[in-house]
């Protein structure tokens, strides 16, 4: 779904054309509007305490040198249009809830979001503000995941109802 033969393709099969997304400050225009409805894969950790959710997802997906080696070596020979997009953004730091270490440690192959329930229910909320509306997660690292994932969707929901 990220590349042009991948929208034609999910158009032709009327199927969900699956992103890998960006930040949501990072988008110009809704995605909606086009005749396939639209999805996006991410990896959730949230908590109550955002230094928790922090604490555990890099406890999770730690610096790994042999990864970001494998990733660049990757980059190299890879025509994938979505994995080159979610590279560029590397230079996309700090503490918000969009995270791309494990990512870019060749761990998995999408982005995380971090944070508070609330806060990673907010980028949630934007990226269904954006036309997205389905949701591939991430392989779950322990059962209590789908407990604190569903928690932030449901906060999404609430508050996309008001």
């Amino acid at each position: 779904g990220s590349s042009d033969a991948g929208l034609a393709a999910s158009r032709k099969l009327g199927a969900i054309a699956v992103q890998y997304p960006q930040p949501p400050d990072k988008y110009t225009s809704k995605v909606s509007g086009d005749v396939v409805p639209y999805g996006i894969r991410i990896g959730i950790v949230a908590r109550d305490d955002p230094a928790e959710a922090w604490r555990v997802a890099e406890e999770r997906f730690p610096e790994d040198r042999k990864g970001q080696i494998t990733h660049q070596l990757s980059m190299k020979v890879s025509d994938s249009e979505w994995h080159k997009q979610l590279s560029d953004l590397a230079s996309y730091e700090g503490r918000n809830p969009y995270w791309l270490r494990p990512f870019e440690n060749y761990k998995t192959f999408c982005p995380y979001l971090v944070g508070t329930y609330e806060q990673v229910a907010e980028f949630l909320g934007l990226y269904i503000e954006l036309g997205y509306t389905a949701f591939i997660l991430d392989e779950p690292a322990e059962p209590d995941d789908f407990t604190h994932t569903a928690r932030v969707f449901d906060l999404a929901r609430r508050a996309c109802e008001k």
